[in-house]
């Protein structure tokens, strides 16, 4: 994997088995460690914090621009580490 910058986005692409079926989001950030945290946080927020979340479920999958997404996005990445792209499952 190549070294994040803060003009890059690792794409975190995710799948989990939750209460209501199965669940598909990316998580954008810069490394596993901030992945998992943004996803158990996410899980929780939806209540779906029984969920299991490892790097099984929440791999690497390639990289983007920063720019290419919304200055909201921009801003959540900044100021928590990244953000969630809900996708359907």
């Amino acid at each position: 994997m190549a070294k994040p910058t803060i003009d890059t986005v690792q794409v975190f692409d995710t799948w989990v088995n939750g209460k209501q079926g199965r669940l598909h989001f990316d998580v954008m950030t810069t490394d596993e460690e901030t992945a998992l945290r943004l996803a158990r946080e996410y899980l929780a927020g939806i209540g779906e914090a029984e969920a299991t979340i490892t790097t099984r479920e929440c791999q690497f999958c390639h990289s983007e621009p920063l720019v290419m997404f919304s200055a909201e996005q921009q801003r959540q990445f900044t100021e928590q580490g990244g953000f969630i792209l809900e996708l359907p499952a």
